[in-house]
C-alpha cells in the first residue's frame, strides 16, 4: 500500500474544486438568476458544496441548466465521492490520534465552529446552525458562503476520520463473508 502524500491530496483538492468553480461560473443555467452575491463566490460555494455532496440545493443547480451542466454536476460529485471517500478518508484516519483530545477534541471543537459560523455570520439559532443540507436552511451573505464552503471541506474530513472504523469493520465483514461463500462453494464442491 503506497503512503498518502498530504500536499498531493491537497492540490488534487483545490485542483476539483478549481474545476468545479470554473464550470458553475461558465456553463449557462448552473446558478440560480435570483442568487444574491458575486458570481464567483456563488461558483466557489456551488462547487464545494457538490464535490462534498451536500448540495444545499439553494442557488444550485437552477432549473435552466442544461445536459451538459447536469452531467458536469454528476461527474463533480463523483469525482468528490471518490476523492472524500478515498484518499481524505485514508490521510484523515492517520491525524486523529495525534490531535491532542483525539477525535472527540476535534469533533466538538469543528462542530462549534460550524454553529458559529452559521450564528454569527448568518444570524441562525445554535439550532438551525447544525442543518444537514435540506436546502431549508442556507446562508446567505458572500461571507457566509465562503465560510460554510471552507467549514464542508473541514468536516468531510473530520467526518472521514470517524467513518474510517465503520469503513474497515463493513470491509471486514463483506470480505469475511466473501471467504465464507468460497469455502462453502469448495466444499460443496468436493463433496461433488
Amino acid at each position: 500500500m503506497s503512503i498518502l502524500q498530504p500536499h498531493r491530496v491537497a492540490f488534487l483538492g483545490v485542483v476539483l474544486i478549481g474545476i468545479g468553480t470554473l464550470g458553475f461560473h461558465e456553463l449557462p443555467g448552473m446558478i440560480s438568476e435570483d442568487a444574491t452575491g458575486d458570481i464567483w463566490v456563488n461558483s466557489f460555494y456551488c462547487s464545494v458544496m457538490t464535490l462534498t455532496t451536500i448540495g444545499f440545493g439553494d442557488i444550485c443547480p437552477s432549473d435552466k441548466t442544461t445536459i451538459t451542466g447536469k452531467a458536469f454536476i454528476v461527474f463533480l460529485a463523483i469525482t468528490g465521492l471518490g476523492m472524500f471517500t478515498g484518499p481524505v478518508m485514508d490521510l484523515t484516519s492517520s491525524w486523529k490520534k495525534q490531535v491532542p483530545g483525539g477525535f472527540v477534541g476535534v469533533l466538538i471543537v469543528t462542530l462549534g465552529f460550524g454553529i458559529s459560523i452559521f450564528t454569527t455570520l448568518e444570524g441562525m439559532t445554535e439550532l438551525e446552525g447544525t442543518t444537514i443540507g435540506y436546502g431549508d436552511i442556507h446562508p446567505n451573505s458572500n461571507l457566509g458562503k465562503v465560510a460554510v464552503a471552507l467549514f464542508a471541506l473541514l468536516i468531510v474530513n473530520v467526518a472521514g476520520g470517524f467513518l474510517q472504523p465503520a469503513k474497515e469493520y463493513l470491509s471486514y465483514i463483506c470480505s469475511r463473508g466473501t471467504i465464507q461463500l468460497e469455502k462453502s462453494t469448495d466444499e460443496g464442491k468436493k463433496r461433488d
